[in-house]
C-alpha cells in the first residue's frame, strides 16, 4: 500500500512538474512573440518616421523661402515693385497661398497601429514623444485654418474698400485675361490703407507661427529618431 502510495505520489509529482513545464515554455515562447512583434513595431515606426523627416525637410525648404519673402515685402512696404521682382508669380504665391503650403504628413500607418492595438507595443518613452507629436499636428492645424480665416478676409476687405483697384488689376480665375500676381500691384495700390497692411500682416503672422511650428516638428522627429536607435541597438 505504501508502494502504491508512493508510486502515486510521484506519478502526481510528475504530472505537476510537467504541467508547470509547458506553462513555462508556453509564456517563454509568448514573451517572445511578443518581443519579436515588438521589434517588428519599431522597425516600422523607424521607417514611418524617417518617411515623415524627409517630408517636413521639402516643407522647411518651402517655408524658408516663404518666410524670406513675406520679410523682403513688410520691411520694403512702402517701395516694393511687382516691376523689380525676379519671379513675381512665386512671390505673391509664397504671400498669398495658404492650402498648398499646408503641413500634413502621412499617419496612416501610425492610424493603423493604434486601430489594431499594436500601437500600445511602442516603448513608453515613444509614446510620450508621440503624444506631443500629435498634440503639435492639431496645433499646426489650428494654425492653418486661422490663415485661411484671415486671408478672407484680407480679401473680402478688398473686395469691399478697394472695388476699382480690385477691377483694374483682375487677380481671380473667373476673368480669362487675369493674372495671378496682379495680387501684388493691388497691395501696391492699397498700401496707403493701413487696414490692408493689418490684415496681410494677420495672415503671414500666422504663416510664421505654423513654419516655426513644423521646426518644433523636426526637432521632436529628431529627438525621437535617437531614442529608437538606441532601443533597436543600432
Amino acid at each position: 500500500m505504501k508502494n502504491i502510495l508512493a508510486r502515486g505520489g510521484i506519478e502526481f509529482v510528475a504530472v505537476l512538474l510537467g504541467i508547470s513545464g509547458s506553462l513555462w515554455i508556453d509564456n517563454n515562447k509568448k514573451e517572445a512573440d511578443l518581443e519579436l512583434e515588438r521589434k517588428i513595431v519599431h522597425e516600422i515606426i523607424g521607417r514611418e518616421v524617417a518617411q515623415i523627416m524627409e517630408y517636413t525637410d521639402e516643407r522647411l525648404t518651402y517655408y524658408d523661402k516663404q518666410d524670406e519673402t513675406i520679410y523682403y515685402l513688410f520691411e520694403n512696404w512702402e517701395s516694393f515693385s511687382s516691376d523689380s521682382l525676379e519671379d513675381p508669380f512665386q512671390f505673391t504665391y509664397n504671400v498669398f497661398t495658404t492650402g498648398t503650403y499646408m503641413y500634413s504628413p502621412n499617419l496612416s500607418t501610425f492610424d493603423a497601429l493604434k486601430s489594431d492595438g499594436r500601437f500600445n507595443l511602442i516603448d513608453i518613452g515613444l509614446r510620450k514623444y508621440f503624444g506631443e507629436l500629435f498634440m503639435l499636428l492639431e496645433y499646426i492645424k489650428k494654425i492653418e485654418d486661422n490663415e485661411n480665416i484671415a486671408r478672407e478676409r484680407l480679401l473680402t476687405y478688398i473686395t469691399t474698400n478697394h472695388p476699382d483697384v480690385e477691377y483694374a488689376y483682375p487677380w481671380g480665375q473667373s476673368i480669362r485675361d487675369s493674372k495671378f500676381e496682379n495680387f501684388l500691384l493691388v497691395l501696391e495700390h492699397t498700401r496707403f490703407d493701413k487696414s490692408v497692411w493689418g490684415h496681410l500682416n494677420r495672415k503671414v503672422g500666422l504663416t510664421h507661427a505654423r513654419n516655426s511650428r513644423v521646426k518644433w516638428v523636426k526637432d521632436l522627429l529628431i529627438s525621437l529618431q535617437n531614442d529608437l536607435k538606441k532601443i533597436n541597438g543600432v
